[in-house]
Protein backbone atom coordinates (compact mmCIF):
# COMPACT_ATOMS: atom_id res chain seq x y z
CA UNK A 1 0.00 0.00 0.00
CA UNK A 2 1.23 3.46 -0.79
CA UNK A 3 -0.06 6.48 1.02
CA UNK A 4 0.59 9.75 -0.90
CA UNK A 5 1.50 12.64 2.32
CA UNK A 6 2.67 12.53 5.61
CA UNK A 7 0.45 13.86 8.15
CA UNK A 8 -2.53 13.78 9.94
CA UNK A 9 -4.69 12.12 7.35
CA UNK A 10 -2.08 9.36 6.55
CA UNK A 11 -2.24 8.57 10.55
CA UNK A 12 -6.22 8.19 10.24
CA UNK A 13 -5.40 5.69 7.18
CA UNK A 14 -2.81 3.77 8.79
CA UNK A 15 -5.28 3.43 11.97
CA UNK A 16 -7.95 2.60 9.80
CA UNK A 17 -6.33 0.11 7.62
CA UNK A 18 -3.29 -1.71 9.23
CA UNK A 19 -0.85 -2.81 6.62
CA UNK A 20 2.51 -4.19 6.90
CA UNK A 21 3.86 -3.21 4.07
CA UNK A 22 3.35 0.61 3.65
CA UNK A 23 4.98 2.91 1.50
CA UNK A 24 5.40 6.75 1.71
CA UNK A 25 5.50 9.38 -0.98
CA UNK A 26 5.81 13.26 0.11
CA UNK A 27 7.23 16.10 -1.07
CA UNK A 28 7.91 17.97 2.15
CA UNK A 29 9.41 14.89 4.46
CA UNK A 30 12.12 12.84 4.44
CA UNK A 31 13.46 9.72 5.79
CA UNK A 32 10.82 8.06 7.91
CA UNK A 33 7.38 8.54 9.21
CA UNK A 34 5.82 6.75 11.54
CA UNK A 35 8.95 3.71 11.19
CA UNK A 36 7.66 3.59 7.99
CA UNK A 37 10.07 4.58 4.95
CA UNK A 38 9.57 7.76 3.02
CA UNK A 39 10.41 6.45 -1.10
CA UNK A 40 10.85 9.87 -2.38
CA UNK A 41 8.41 12.53 -3.80
CA UNK A 42 5.03 12.44 -5.65
CA UNK A 43 6.81 13.13 -8.97
CA UNK A 44 9.31 10.43 -7.89
CA UNK A 45 6.11 8.21 -7.41
CA UNK A 46 4.55 9.60 -10.74
CA UNK A 47 7.68 8.20 -12.59
CA UNK A 48 6.96 4.68 -11.55
CA UNK A 49 5.10 2.14 -12.27
CA UNK A 50 3.01 0.39 -9.23
CA UNK A 51 -0.20 -1.69 -8.85
CA UNK A 52 -0.15 -1.13 -5.21
CA UNK A 53 -3.06 0.50 -3.69
CA UNK A 54 -2.67 3.75 -3.09
CA UNK A 55 -4.31 6.39 -0.98
CA UNK A 56 -3.79 10.45 -0.47
CA UNK A 57 -3.14 11.17 2.67
CA UNK A 58 -3.47 15.25 1.97
CA UNK A 59 -6.46 16.63 3.44
CA UNK A 60 -5.98 21.01 3.56
CA UNK A 61 -2.67 22.51 4.38
CA UNK A 62 -2.83 25.89 3.42
CA UNK A 63 -4.47 25.79 0.07
CA UNK A 64 -7.53 23.33 -0.51
CA UNK A 65 -6.67 22.77 -4.14
CA UNK A 66 -3.03 20.88 -3.19
CA UNK A 67 -4.74 17.49 -2.85
CA UNK A 68 -6.50 18.06 -6.38
CA UNK A 69 -3.56 18.85 -7.42
CA UNK A 70 -1.46 15.71 -6.88
CA UNK A 71 -4.34 13.69 -7.61
CA UNK A 72 -4.37 15.03 -11.14
CA UNK A 73 -0.81 14.51 -11.49
CA UNK A 74 -1.29 10.62 -10.66
CA UNK A 75 -3.73 9.96 -12.54
CA UNK A 76 -1.60 11.72 -15.80
CA UNK A 77 0.86 8.99 -14.62
CA UNK A 78 -2.19 6.70 -14.97
CA UNK A 79 -1.70 6.16 -11.13
CA UNK A 80 -5.19 5.36 -9.53
CA UNK A 81 -6.24 6.40 -6.07
CA UNK A 82 -8.99 4.56 -4.32
CA UNK A 83 -11.56 6.73 -2.12
CA UNK A 84 -11.83 5.88 1.21
CA UNK A 85 -14.65 5.93 3.44
CA UNK A 86 -13.75 5.05 7.30
CA UNK A 87 -16.44 3.84 9.71
CA UNK A 88 -18.94 6.49 8.26
CA UNK A 89 -23.02 6.67 7.78
CA UNK A 90 -23.62 6.64 4.06
CA UNK A 91 -27.53 6.78 3.23
CA UNK A 92 -29.28 5.60 0.31
CA UNK A 93 -29.25 7.28 -3.47
CA UNK A 94 -25.83 9.16 -2.33
CA UNK A 95 -23.04 9.93 -4.76
CA UNK A 96 -19.62 9.92 -4.15
CA UNK A 97 -16.26 10.85 -6.68
CA UNK A 98 -13.07 10.06 -7.24
CA UNK A 99 -10.34 10.84 -4.89
CA UNK A 100 -13.01 11.45 -1.72
CA UNK A 101 -11.67 10.57 2.08
CA UNK A 102 -14.51 9.96 4.56
CA UNK A 103 -13.34 10.01 8.27
CA UNK A 104 -14.58 8.25 10.76
CA UNK A 105 -17.84 9.09 12.03
CA UNK A 106 -19.07 11.17 9.61
CA UNK A 107 -22.71 11.26 7.85
CA UNK A 108 -23.75 11.40 4.83
CA UNK A 109 -27.52 11.72 4.27
CA UNK A 110 -29.78 10.78 1.54
CA UNK A 111 -29.76 12.09 -2.08
CA UNK A 112 -26.30 14.06 -1.33
CA UNK A 113 -24.08 14.70 -3.97
CA UNK A 114 -20.08 14.10 -3.32
CA UNK A 115 -17.94 15.55 -6.57
CA UNK A 116 -14.35 14.43 -7.07
CA UNK A 117 -11.73 15.33 -4.36
CA UNK A 118 -13.38 16.24 -1.32
CA UNK A 119 -12.44 15.57 2.55
CA UNK A 120 -14.92 14.89 5.29
CA UNK A 121 -13.57 14.89 7.95
CA UNK A 122 -14.52 13.08 11.78
CA UNK A 123 -18.09 13.60 12.77
CA UNK A 124 -18.78 16.85 10.29
CA UNK A 125 -22.38 15.84 9.32
CA UNK A 126 -24.31 16.31 5.80
CA UNK A 127 -27.96 16.16 6.18
CA UNK A 128 -30.30 15.41 2.86
CA UNK A 129 -29.83 16.84 -0.33
CA UNK A 130 -26.25 18.24 0.14
CA UNK A 131 -24.22 18.82 -2.48
CA UNK A 132 -20.21 19.45 -2.70
CA UNK A 133 -19.14 20.59 -5.92
CA UNK A 134 -15.29 19.34 -5.48
CA UNK A 135 -12.41 19.71 -4.02
CA UNK A 136 -13.84 20.32 -0.88
CA UNK A 137 -12.59 20.09 2.60
CA UNK A 138 -15.38 20.21 5.52
CA UNK A 139 -14.21 20.70 8.98
CA UNK A 140 -14.54 17.85 11.93
CA UNK A 141 -17.71 18.61 13.04
CA UNK A 142 -18.93 20.51 10.93
CA UNK A 143 -22.79 20.24 9.93
CA UNK A 144 -24.58 21.06 6.63
CA UNK A 145 -28.27 21.80 6.51
CA UNK A 146 -30.34 19.69 4.17
CA UNK A 147 -30.25 21.41 0.58
CA UNK A 148 -27.11 23.03 0.40
CA UNK A 149 -24.14 23.44 -2.17
CA UNK A 150 -20.50 23.87 -0.89
CA UNK A 151 -19.04 25.45 -4.34
CA UNK A 152 -16.03 23.88 -5.88
CA UNK A 153 -12.78 24.50 -4.07
CA UNK A 154 -14.29 25.64 -0.70
CA UNK A 155 -13.66 25.00 3.08
CA UNK A 156 -16.09 24.76 5.94
CA UNK A 157 -14.20 25.10 9.03
CA UNK A 158 -14.49 22.47 12.11
CA UNK A 159 -17.32 23.08 13.79
CA UNK A 160 -19.17 25.46 11.60
CA UNK A 161 -23.23 25.09 10.87
CA UNK A 162 -23.78 25.65 7.39
CA UNK A 163 -27.32 26.74 6.66
CA UNK A 164 -27.03 28.87 3.21
CA UNK A 165 -25.30 27.78 -0.20
CA UNK A 166 -21.43 28.71 -0.02
CA UNK A 167 -19.33 30.04 -3.55
CA UNK A 168 -16.70 28.37 -5.08
CA UNK A 169 -13.11 29.46 -3.58
CA UNK A 170 -14.87 30.41 -0.02
CA UNK A 171 -13.66 29.51 3.72
CA UNK A 172 -16.59 30.12 5.93
CA UNK A 173 -16.56 29.39 10.00
CA UNK A 174 -19.00 29.63 12.53
CA UNK A 175 -22.70 29.15 13.86
CA UNK A 176 -24.00 29.82 11.80
CA UNK A 177 -21.37 29.86 8.94
CA UNK A 178 -19.95 33.29 7.80
CA UNK A 179 -17.66 34.27 5.16
CA UNK A 180 -13.87 34.37 6.50
CA UNK A 181 -12.26 34.70 3.42
CA UNK A 182 -11.53 33.57 -0.12
CA UNK A 183 -9.03 30.63 -1.25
Amino acid sequence: MIICGCGGMSFDILSFIPHEEVFFYDDLKTGNFEGYKILGTIDDLCRTQTDDVVYLGIGSVGDNRTRNRIYEKLTKAGIKTRPLIMSSFINRNVEIGQNCLLNIGSQVHHDCVISESCVISPGAILCGNVTLEGNNFIGAGAVIIQGVTIGENSVVGAGSIVIRDVPANTVVVGNPAKFLKEC
